[in-house]
């Protein structure tokens, strides 16, 4: 059976078991607690990605992006910047490349409707300014990624259209957007794993 590794931040979380479940006539489905993965944000998946990928995947899954949009500092500036984020992904795609030819990256999702700005929180920003800077990195990476050929899992363009599949938060899936999910990302691995390519 195919070995798959599934890392990501707290939306990958939330449907990372159903697409076990989705895809165990195929591959086991792996991934390392989330606070081992420092949270999720993409410098903390390259900082401890050796130590959860190095063991024969065939497919890793790449799903971070969340927390790094996450203002945590008081100069309200994203925890990392465009450039930067770049420039993560684009190392974590060569350290995951060592490992296995197969890899997927999951774009980030918007923030719904019941995004509420907390200006002491990591949310200190106006939901538009959020989605305008969510949708500016997606947009960043894929074009890169397409140039690597790398396949993207574009989570945020298929709840764009569905205010139903966002929690009551904004920020998390419901049990309808945690199904939309894990079938679309289910149905990427497996294309990517069922691919000679």
């Amino acid at each position: 059976m195919k070995k798959v590794l599934m890392l990501g931040d707290e939306i990958c979380v939330q449907y990372r078991d159903r697409v076990r479940e989705l895809l165990s006539d195929l591959c086991d489905v792996s991934f390392p607690d989330l606070t081992a993965m420092n949270a999720g944000y993409t410098l903390g998946t390259l900082w401890f990605v050796r130590d959860h990928a190095s063991s024969g995947f065939d497919l890793i899954y790449l799903a971070t992006g969340l927390a790094d949009h996450q203002r945590v500092t008081s100069d309200g500036e994203p925890l990392v910047s465009p450039g930067e984020y770049l420039h993560l992904n684009g190392r974590l795609i060569r350290q995951l490349r060592s490992y296995t030819p197969k890899i997927i990256w999951a774009t980030t999702l918007p923030a719904g409707e019941g995004y509420v700005r907390d200006p002491a929180g990591f949310y200190s920003i106006p939901r538009e300014e959020w989605n305008r800077e969510i949708a500016l990195y997606n947009a960043l990476t894929s074009a890169f990624l397409h140039e690597e050929s790398i396949p993207v899992n574009d989570l945020h363009a298929l709840v764009v259209p569905h205010p139903e599949y966002f929690a009551s938060d904004g920020i998390h899936l419901s049990a309808a957007g945690i199904e939309a999910a894990a079938r679309q990302t289910a149905d990427c691995i497996r294309a990517s794993l069922e691919s000679r390519v």
